[in-house]
């Protein structure tokens, strides 16, 4: 794809009643062979600009290289209006996605689309993308990854190491062994923990397996990128991923990176830059293509989830 110099964004309304709010960002002449759009969406109830408006920046940076980029309020949230329907939060998140992917089509008359998500944002997008053959790849940004072995010991090692927490154990004032041990039992109880959905009941593993195995052999490519400065990080190592899903067959469809030096919402303005980078590149350089769509075979997915 060829760079383009300006961009025109809009205001986009489309679902029920029009009661979905968000921006689109068009390249101004926007290219004719195989084109593909970006739909960002919102992270917990964050706003659709993205923390600290980082995805005004890569929307704008996206549509720069002649790539149509979407980023919308689900209902009830910003601009949007609340839910019309008896749907769950989840479900009426699904169909809200839905909606973007079928105002894109009609009015872009664009049928190939990557979804962008930061955590709850991630999770929504694996949930999503499987079930809808106009989706040919997706950004999955923190995603909920389960703990492995090396989790727990690269955790643990970090905290153990901060000669603050031991001066302050030493002073009766240490919060370190509580604080690691409520860590631990959050994960081992499958906790989603802050902006991802929460499992209920079931195994949060197994039932990610699969969505992940049968969006992989419909032929979606996967960038999972992952950020390691949190104050409990999901993950500690980039290989982490690859190990907490390690019956998935991605092949060649997966790339993987690790921001070791960024946070959760990518607050500094290096972070972000990068990130943006990366998307971009990753957009413009990577085949979709999708092969014959499959019979979802995880019709319970979606029941594991409450937003």
């Amino acid at each position: 794809m060829a760079s383009v110099t300006h961009i025109v964004e809009k205001i986009a309304q489309f679902g029920r009643e029009k009661g979905l709010v968000g921006i689109v960002a068009d390249p101004a002449v926007p290219s004719n062979e195989n084109r593909l759009a970006v739909v960002i969406l919102n992270t917990g109830t964050i706003h659709r600009v993205g923390h600290h408006r980082m995805y005004v920046g890569m929307s704008r940076k996206l549509a720069r290289t002649g790539i149509t980029v979407l980023r919308f309020d689900f209902s009830g949230l910003g601009d949007s209006s609340p839910h019309l329907s008896d749907q769950p939060l989840l479900q009426s998140n699904l169909t809200d996605i839905e909606a973007a992917l079928e105002w894109l089509q009609t009015t872009r008359g664009i049928s190939r689309v990557v979804l962008i998500g930061l955590c709850s944002g991630a999770d929504h997008a694996i949930l999503y993308g499987f079930s809808d053959p106009r989706v040919v790849g997706l950004v999955l940004i923190d995603p909920y990854i389960p703990p492995t072995a090396r989790y727990f010991f690269d955790y643990l090692s970090h905290r153990l190491r901060d000669v603050r927490n031991w001066r302050n154990f030493r002073l009766h004032k240490s919060k370190l062994l509580r604080r690691l041990f409520e860590h631990i039992s959050r994960t081992l109880h499958l906790d989603g923990g802050p902006l991802h959905l929460e499992y209920h009941g079931l195994d949060p593993r197994a039932s990610l397996e699969k969505a992940y195995e049968a969006t992989a052999q419909a032929g979606v490519k996967f960038l999972v990128i992952c950020t390691g400065q949190h104050h409990a990080p999901r993950q500690t190592y980039r290989e982490q991923f690859i190990k907490a899903f390690s019956k998935v067959s991605f092949g060649d469809s997966l790339q993987l990176e690790f921001f070791q030096n960024a946070d959760h919402t990518f607050s500094s303005i290096r972070s972000r830059s990068e990130l943006d980078e990366l998307v971009t590149s990753w957009c413009k350089n990577t085949p979709f293509e999708r092969s014959t769509p499959l019979t979802p075979p995880i019709a319970d997915v979606t029941a594991l989830w409450s937003a």
